[in-house]
């Protein structure tokens, strides 16, 4: 399996948070031939273990759940209303195509009234998710049958490549973080490496990192890395506010061990991986505010894919990107050994 197949199956597999098992089993098997042990835990964490002896304990997660959306009520005509898992803008949703997760998965469309029937007051605003619904064809009474509330509905948006090695899909956050793990693991099994490695698949990240929360406990690693998405350069957006999508993107804050960051760069420095460097103030919304608190503390570092147009279903991504923060991070964690505190203490 090459990382275009990888992605496209990845993301079309089902995996909102609190139902991630389908993407679990799926990262389970793909990382198994790489890996000294996979499993999937209680709260759905796929975690790979690359054993190593002498240097550090070293956790590195991407999350695998995705935003998506809840039924909560069936309308007379049989047209479902939802609320959302995650950060959805209702703005992208009418006109999409979705799935309902019931025990016969049902496709369907998101409606919304056209402009020529609105006011022209309404015709000026922006739709709400009050105002949308899912229809899937079938009378009320048969969607009652079908569908309960509380079953999830996934939204579409197939794996497509685009010119210059860009790629657009709908689940790139963060399934392509995980391959980036993927490649990484593969890059380690014809490495030497001190380092015991955790690789993890993380659940419910985008309901809080709740996976990342307990995984993380678990393991009870030295140093952790949190891997996932941030924005890329778009039109019209400040420069301060996104990243350059052809360049491994970093944070530095309170949130960021310093030291360790800065062997990161040194290493991206020797390996010739280009880098960005950005600020964060206070809460990076990451998988690493967690880890950074776990048990004792552990020191952490974010590393992100820029990707444009976040949470929508096109969301796209630099490939060379993806590879080369596979190249580093499989790199540093080789570059890791018995002396690797005196690297990150102050």
């Amino acid at each position: 399996m090459n990382l275009t197949e990888f992605l496209t199956r990845a993301t079309t597999r089902s995996g909102l948070p609190g139902n991630e098992q389908e993407v679990a089993a799926f990262m389970q098997e793909a990382f198994a031939p790489y890996c000294a042990q996979t499993r999937v835990d209680g709260l759905q964490n796929m975690i790979a273990h690359l054993p190593g002896a002498g240097g550090p304990k070293i956790y590195v997660c991407a999350h695998l759940d995705e935003i998506g959306l809840i039924v909560t009520g069936i309308e007379d005509d049989g047209c479902l209303r939802f609320s959302q898992m995650g950060g959805v803008d209702p703005r992208i949703l009418p006109a999409s195509e979705v799935t309902v997760l019931c025990d016969e998965p049902l496709h369907g469309v998101i409606g919304a009234k056209p402009p020529h029937i609105l006011s022209e007051a309404d015709r000026r605003k922006n739709y709400k998710r009050e105002d949308l619904y899912i229809d899937v064809g079938y009378s009320a009474e048969e969607v009652r049958r079908r569908v309960s509330i509380g079953n999830r509905v996934q939204l579409s948006g197939r794996f497509t490549q685009l010119a210059g090695d860009y790629a657009a899909s709908k689940t790139l956050d963060d399934r392509a973080c995980c391959a980036i793990l993927w490649l990484c693991a593969q890059e380690l099994q014809r490495m030497e490496h001190k380092a015991d490695v955790y690789l993890v698949c993380s659940s419910q990240e985008e309901v809080g990192s709740r996976g990342a929360k307990t995984s993380v406990y678990a393991v009870d690693p030295d140093l952790a890395i949190a891997i996932d998405v941030t924005h890329a350069d778009m039109p019209d957006c400040k420069a301060d506010e996104t990243h350059h999508i052809d360049k491994a993107a970093f944070t530095c804050g309170p949130n960021i061990h310093p030291k360790m960051l800065a062997e990161v760069l040194r290493v991206a420095k020797e390996i010739n991986v280009e880098t960005e460097v950005s600020a964060c103030s206070g809460d990076t919304w990451t998988d690493a505010w967690e880890l950074q608190v776990s048990r004792a503390g552990v020191p952490t570092v974010l590393m992100e894919l820029p990707l444009r147009y976040m949470h929508t279903t096109v969301e796209t991504i630099s490939l060379r990107t993806l590879r080369e923060q596979a190249r580093l991070l499989a790199a540093y964690i080789a570059s890791l050994d018995e002396n690797w505190e005196d690297k990150i203490c102050f």
